[in-house]
């Protein structure tokens, strides 16, 4: 028996051995399980987990007949890592040189800006390589490792680029605006630009009047992935819900079209500085053309000045002059103050009123006048007449129902309150009675013709038909609102009659199986000393058709054409042009 006591001594040294490991072992998980759990989760993650910021498309823009107006494309950063290239700077220039030689369309968008491919007189234009290589030049010039060389790439040249397999180019996807109608109602849209702390913003137009509505949105998702990288397919990513709102424009992509290309014909015959034509239904308020002169390109705005952003059919002010006297006439009549019979008895000579002699257009004098002639004949002092029996508080009331002086409450970022006398001394209520020392925008003018044409009511110009949001699939479609009833119906038919007499109704300008009730305008511009300027004035004419059950208003304006000073003889046969065509459309 004394024999086994050495065996067993070492069982009891092997157990306590045994119980020692384990007790360390115990010890070393709990310390890995539980005290550094955290962070070993922490690492686990970092090592299965990806995450990465995905993000949406700007909303589009399309006209009301289904027409892209503004859409996306993609876009293309190029960098380079000086330190991973394996070829010479200037092999680098001269090998993607090459490619701009081969196909100079392609060449990046930033550089564009400056100047444009397509113009007629290529002898002003850089050679594209040479802009190419002087920009390259630039870019590398510093010590930086990482540098950007471009950041606006088309697809094309990034393909074209990647193929020439050059270590140490790296690509990053962007996206940016694109305008597939060029300049087409560029300042109706705006456009998509940096703001300062390099983020797409809209400014202008609706782009800038609705930038909320249409962004896109950004968001960081996290994903479990196995050690090749790839994505376990148990997962349910939501990408849902980045995309901007999708808006439709009250805009006829065939109409804005016809005004454009009739406006800038007219700019050129008449040698006018700036010019516009608005269209709208007068029935709805919906704008369906809005044309100006000069535009700019949104895909290139960067090449314009920023003088020529603002949409000058909303943003500028001007007197409208004798376009306004309908308006005269239609408050008076609906006070029942005066009728178109109603005779002007202080007619016969220029009138003297506050120290100013005021005279008519032509210095012609008509005693004994009816209103409907003075309408016809465009008469200043009959108009003076008028308002002075309305009366100065009377005639403030009904210009402010017209909506002078109201915002116009459309969607667009330019749309600001404009100034309105709080009262009128005698000369300024003679004046304003036939359009001079008021002020107005275009649109505010179509709206308050808008209201003779639409038996009396008022509807509110609009520019957006439907706004479709991409994640919960909805339509949001805006009918048409009325503002107010502004004069009868029977003064809109008394006033409308007046204006079918008073429009130049000529056989080689208009169809004749449609009547037009309009009125010719020339107003003087106003000085920045005071006063007026002694040349140069705003041609316009303002009017609907037919006349009888309207489809349109709509106001021609030309500022300081050189080939005729009024109205009459340049924006009436521009005019008469697009109303030839709309007629046949609408």
């Amino acid at each position: 028996m004394a024999k086994n006591k050495p065996n067993n001594q070492r069982v009891k040294i092997l157990y306590a051995g045994f119980l020692v490991s384990l007790f360390f072992i115990i010890l070393r998980l709990f310390y890995w399980q539980v005290i550094k759990a955290a962070s070993l989760q922490a690492v686990a993650a970092n090592q299965t987990i990806s995450k990465n910021i995905i993000k949406g498309q700007r909303g589009r823009l399309y006209t009301i007949d289904g027409h892209l107006l503004v859409g996306n494309q993609t876009i293309y950063q190029l960098f380079i890592n000086k330190k991973e290239l394996k070829i010479d700077q200037l092999e680098l220039i001269n090998r993607i040189v090459l490619i701009i030689n081969d196909n100079p369309t392609w060449l990046p968008l930033e550089l564009i800006d400056g100047f444009n491919l397509e113009s007629a007189d290529e002898a002003d234009l850089p050679d594209p390589t040479e802009l190419v290589r002087t920009h390259l030049l630039d870019q590398l010039a510093g010590n930086n490792s990482w540098v950007k060389l471009f950041s606006r790439l088309t697809p094309e040249l990034k393909h074209e680029i990647e193929a020439e397999q050059i270590i140490g180019l790296h690509f990053l996807e962007d996206d940016a605006r694109y305008y597939p109608e060029g300049s087409m109602a560029a300042h109706l849209t705006g456009f998509v630009g940096k703001n300062n702390d390099n983020q797409n913003i809209g400014y202008f137009g609706v782009e800038g009047a609705l930038n909320k509505e249409l962004g896109k949105h950004e968001k960081t998702v996290r994903y479990r992935q196995d050690a090749t990288g790839k994505q376990f397919t148990d997962q349910k990513l939501d990408f849902s819900n980045l995309n901007g709102r999708d808006v439709t424009l009250t805009l006829r992509r065939d109409i804005q079209f016809i005004a454009e290309t009739s406006l800038e014909k007219g700019m050129k015959n008449f040698l006018s500085s700036q010019g516009e034509i608005v269209i709208m239904n007068p029935k709805t308020g919906e704008i369906l053309a809005l044309a100006t002169w000069p535009h700019y390109d949104p895909n290139h705005y960067q090449q314009f000045s920023t003088e020529e952003f603002k949409n000058p059919a909303v943003a500028n002010l001007y007197e409208p002059g004798s376009i306004f006297k309908p308006i005269t006439i239609a408050t008076g009549i609906d006070l029942e103050i005066i009728n178109p019979e109603t005779i002007c008895t202080k007619c016969s000579g220029p009138r003297v009123i506050g120290g100013y002699t005021i005279k008519t257009w032509n210095e012609e004098y008509h005693p004994e006048i009816t209103v409907a002639e003075a309408l016809r004949k465009s008469d200043n002092i009959a108009m003076i007449f008028i308002a002075e029996q309305i009366g100065a508080e009377k005639f403030l009331t009904y210009l402010q129902n017209f909506g002078f002086g109201e915002p116009l409450d459309i969607d667009l970022q330019e749309d600001v309150t404009t100034p309105f006398p709080e009262s009128l001394r005698p000369v300024e209520l003679a004046t304003i009675s036939f359009g001079q020392g008021i002020s107005a925008n275009s649109i505010q003018v179509v709206r308050a013709i808008g209201v003779i044409a639409n038996q009396g009511v008022m509807m509110k110009p609009t520019l957006i038909k439907q706004v479709y949001d991409p994640y919960t699939s909805e339509k949001t479609i805006y009918d048409p609102e009325m503002t107010r009833r502004v004069i009868s119906a029977e003064t809109a038919r008394l006033v409308t009659e007046m204006m079918i007499e008073a429009a130049p109704n000529r056989p080689n300008w208009i169809n004749q199986n449609y009547l037009v009730a309009g009125k010719t305008g020339t107003s003087q511009i106003p000085s920045p000393d005071g006063g007026y300027q002694e040349e140069g004035t705003i041609a316009s004419y303002v009017g609907f058709a037919p006349a009888d059950d309207p489809k349109f208003v709509m106001l021609v304006k030309l500022t300081e054409p050189q080939a005729s000073q009024w109205g009459a003889t340049t924006a009436v046969p521009i005019w008469y042009e697009v109303a030839d065509k709309l007629m046949m459309r609408l």
